[in-house]
């Protein structure tokens, strides 16, 4: 069965060869690429960071998982007020100095000893994600997978387990699709400071951990002067080391074995291959991906798998999805797209003890503003170090999947409508981070639609009381309406239709969930159009 089944892969990349349906690295071949229903369909997915920087779990005045680079710096050479300089100190106050106990020496501490993919995969199912994508390899270049490449690996060192395997393994069997994230193209400027200031980065047998960057002679004295400006200099330094070939060819031949080993049905990447020293490899990597899942089963022009990108000049408009960091589109799009976004507010990604994580309603405000515009959210989650999850962030993913339990139909398998919705004054209000804010108004309102046309959802972000208006709707001839109901309750609403919009009738009292209030609008045939003619 087995050798069948290969031979049928053969089969098919031998008739898409022939017929001269193969993906080249150029712009012009990468265009025929079209992201895949499943993706469209899935509205969520869940991705955990978690890796070498989970031992210290230290946030300090950043984020946790830049632990390796923050460890290495001095004063003055890191950005927003020497936001580094906590990890430094916390890095020698436990483990040392950096040049004895340098960020390779944290591997072995790192033992992942309660990992259990099967209640990942549990859980995750529990709190409604539909695909789940692992981060695979972080800023410091190690493998989270068995690699012929490399000895720094989690099967060689740390945990000894394949942890894209086994969580791929886990996730397929539940029939999650299965992504692996890739942000190992910024390994060379990510180790920036041990690199410059002398530390174990120098050791050669080191250089596969930590990079064999080019360094100007600039950069070796990388300090903020007294009076000088921290964002011009933030701007010089972030890119002052350039990768070499070596850096740039490893970085293609990792992602290609992860790829080759793993069949990811989503391959994430981060902006560390951005710079334009990538984009021979990128579009490289671009067509082996795609051709490779024609092998799987996909096809030309439908490869089945998706390629997030973080810029839009990293890929050509519509050669992968592009992917929106803490971020997303203010408009309807004309293609489906990403939002990656942490379970954390601020900059943390990575588990930082006694951090608080966010409001389970503020999360589902911003699935449903996301999904809206056609976009799709994939939520960061944190594990400890030993493989579990913390109790607060176990809750907020039932209490999510509870939620999705009751207004799912409002969610998976939906397509946007003509216009995305009602936006409220405050929707765009920012927090200290310049981050969005999330909090849904009673006259913030999103719409989706079923895929035939028939079932128009207008999801209220805020519960808005016993009478609710859509303004989008003033006027119009509503005469094919079928029915209209409340996901959650039982029986039909009443309504009606005036110059203001459309009222509709709701309970007393808010339905239990509590979150984002999904109202179904059914009609006889199509959905009509808001837009006046």
């Amino acid at each position: 069965m087995r050798r069948f089944g290969y031979l049928g892969l053969c089969l098919v990349a031998a008739v898409c060869a022939a017929k001269g349906e193969r993906y080249t690295a150029t712009w012009d071949s990468l265009v025929n690429y079209e992201a895949p229903e499943w993706y469209e369909d899935a509205k969520l997915g869940f991705w955990p960071i978690w890796g070498v920087f989970s031992v210290p779990a230290f946030k300090g005045d950043h984020a946790a998982e830049w632990y390796g680079r923050w460890m290495y710096c001095k004063e003055g050479q890191s950005s927003r007020n020497n936001q580094g300089l906590a990890t430094h100190f916390y890095h020698k106050q436990t483990y040392g100095d950096p040049g004895t106990f340098g960020y390779k020496d944290l591997i072995p501490k790192w033992k992942a000893e309660r990992f259990d993919p099967d209640s990942w995969a549990d859980l995750c199912v529990e709190g409604g994600a539909k695909f789940f994508c692992t981060l695979a390899v972080f800023h410091d270049s190690f493998c989270l997978w068995d690699s012929d490449l490399t000895e720094w690996n989690s099967v060689d060192m740390g945990p000894q387990r394949d942890i894209v395997k086994e969580l791929g393994d886990a996730m397929r069997k539940r029939g999650l699709k299965y992504g692996v994230s890739n942000h190992s193209a910024w390994n060379y400027g990510f180790f920036q400071w041990n690199h410059i200031n002398g530390y174990d980065a120098r050791d050669p047998a080191n250089q596969d951990l930590y990079g064999n960057p080019i360094i100007p002679e600039e950069a070796r004295t990388a300090i903020i002067k007294e009076g000088e400006d921290r964002v011009e200099w933030l701007k010089r330094s972030r890119w002052n080391l350039k990768p070499s070939e070596r850096d740039l060819d490893r970085w293609l031949e990792r992602t290609k074995e992860v790829t080759d080993k793993y069949h990811p049905d989503l391959h994430y990447f981060d902006w560390g291959m951005n710079p334009d020293t990538f984009t021979s490899r990128r579009m490289e990597f671009a067509a082996h991906y795609y051709n490779k899942a024609m092998e799987w089963g996909g096809s030309f022009e439908d490869p089945g798998v998706v390629l997030n990108y973080k810029n839009w000049k990293t890929f050509k408009p519509g050669t992968g999805v592009r992917d929106f960091e803490r971020g997303g589109m203010r408009e309807l799009a004309d293609m489906v797209w990403q939002t990656d976004d942490s379970i954390y507010d601020g900059n943390n990604w990575g588990y930082a003890e006694g951090v608080p994580i966010k409001p389970t309603d503020m999360i589902v405000d911003q699935l449903m503003d996301v999904i809206s515009k056609r976009g799709v959210l994939m939520l960061a989650i944190a594990p400890k170090a030993d493989g579990t999850f913390p109790e607060d962030q176990k809750q907020f993913i039932r209490e999510l999947g509870a939620w999705l339990k009751v207004c799912g139909e409002a969610v998976y398998c939906t397509r946007p409508y003509e216009i995305y919705g009602e936006v409220s004054d405050t929707w765009y209000d920012k927090d200290d981070h310049g981050h969005l804010k999330f909090e849904g108004q009673p006259d913030d309102i999103r719409f989706t639609r079923s895929k035939d046309n028939t079932v128009l959802y207008a999801t209220f972000l805020a519960w808005p009381g016993e009478q609710a208006v859509i303004k989008t709707f003033a006027g119009a001839d509503l005469k094919g309406v079928k029915s209209i109901s409340l996901l959650g309750r039982k029986g039909k609403l009443d309504w009606d239709i005036t110059e203001q919009g459309l009222h509709i009738m709701l309970p007393e009292k808010a339905p239990e969930y509590g979150m984002a209030y999904p109202v179904r609008i059914e009609f006889e045939d199509q959905i009509i159009s808001s837009i006046k003619k």
